[in-house]
């Protein structure tokens, strides 16, 4: 039996992750939710690394030996709506508009204090809707697993502290309409210190990201979009003629000093943030999510030990580490282009790709990842 416990109202109406890596989409196949995903999506095959408008690395998808050689662009909210749907199929609660109070231990027993929220005006003479509590109620779990993003309640309430691991990212997003012709294929360009993204959405829509330095140099408007592109991607010859929306988003280089203990675990964001360009933390967090889900069945279903929990919690936390690393992580094979070979860490960190697939992908352009880069989320 689950519950699934959520603050928001509904699934989300807004795109922030939206591509996902091959092996993960291998995952949501086996979940029945890869065929409406794919209906839904944009199947992308290559990847381009960009200095300014030279053209300097490419990878193909489409050679992977895999039932998916390819990176689906799909909105964060139809994954979320596929997956609500595929819940209610299986009649699990989904229990909207509540949230966790409290999360404790006694005698080795978890107790959680779930809230329901309601709104109910406020204020005088300007009215305004207000949260409150409508209610609660106190369960005794077998287990609870926070995906519960960056500010995680369940981390918090379980006393697990984050750790920095180097310096955060700060990015200009701005997703838009453009007329003219938009690349096909996602691009990558490293200047010598920032990192920009563009990512081709549906016909005649991109979204395009870009490092900046200080808040400041955000600016949600066409003039500032256009004086980015000129500075960083002279190769695009698209019109931005609309801004669908834009945020600044800090991008945090950070991990759980544990991914859980006893019968309290987490997943996703909740347990780590990285850079946006290589989608990791989503797409790690859906695999921890079904790693967590087979062990915790098989200790209550297949007499399992519960050691199981703990060594997917430290393989996954070293590999994270790893990850988040500062050390030489992507080694040049020889023949390696020069480019290639000095930019090898940033651009390890910017390849949208996990597990068995990363390697292949990596060798078509003269890299190898060590063994341990290979492993991130691949506890399985």
């Amino acid at each position: 039996r689950l519950e699934v416990i959520d603050m928001d109202q509904r699934t989300t109406q807004h795109s922030y992750a939206l591509a996902i890596h091959p092996r993960t989409l291998r995952i949501l196949d086996e979940a029945g939710l890869a065929e409406k995903l794919i209906a839904a999506g944009r199947k992308l095959t290559k990847i381009a690394y960009y200095e300014g408008r030279e053209r300097r690395a490419e990878i193909d998808y489409s050679s992977l030996a895999s039932r998916h050689p390819y990176l689906l662009v799909v909105r964060q909210s139809v994954l979320e709506s596929a997956a609500a749907d595929a819940l209610r199929a299986e009649k699990v609660k989904v229990l909207w508009g509540h949230r966790l109070q409290a999360l404790s231990v006694d005698g080795g027993i978890l107790e959680a204090e779930v809230a329901k929220l309601d709104q109910m005006a406020a204020g005088y003479p300007v009215s305004r809707n207000e949260w409150v509590v409508a209610g609660s109620k106190t369960i005794r779990p077998a287990y609870v697993i926070g995906a519960d993003g960056y500010d995680s309640a369940v981390r918090r309430m379980s006393g697990i502290e984050m750790e920095q691991h180097g310096t955060g990212e700060l990015f200009s997003v701005y997703e838009i309409e453009a007329a003219g012709d938009l690349p096909a294929e996602v691009r990558v360009i490293l200047d010598p210190d920032l990192t920009s993204v563009y990512w081709p959405l549906e016909e005649g829509r991109c979204r395009w990201g870009f490092q900046v330095r200080i808040a400041s140099e955000h600016v949600a408007s066409i003039d500032r979009l256009e004086q980015l592109i000129a500075a960083r991607a002279p190769w695009f010859k698209a019109r931005p003629i609309k801004i669908y929306w834009s945020t600044l988003g800090m991008f945090d280089r950070r991990l759980a000093r544990s991914f859980g203990n006893g019968g309290v675990w987490l997943a996703g964001d909740a347990a780590h943030q990285a850079a946006p360009v290589g989608v990791h933390s989503m797409n790690s967090g859906l695999v921890e999510a079904r790693e967590l889900a087979a062990c915790i069945s098989r200790i209550q279903h297949a007499g399992g030990p519960p050691s199981l929990l703990q060594g997917f919690a430290t393989e996954t936390h070293e590999a994270w580490q790893r990850l988040l690393g500062n050390g030489d992580k992507a080694r040049a094979l020889p023949g390696a282009d020069p480019w290639v070979r000095q930019n090898r860490a940033r651009i390890l960190a910017c390849v949208p790709a996990s597990g068995d697939d990363l390697e292949p992908l990596l060798g078509q352009i003269g890299l190898t990842a060590a063994p341990h880069a290979r492993d991130i989320g691949i506890n399985t």
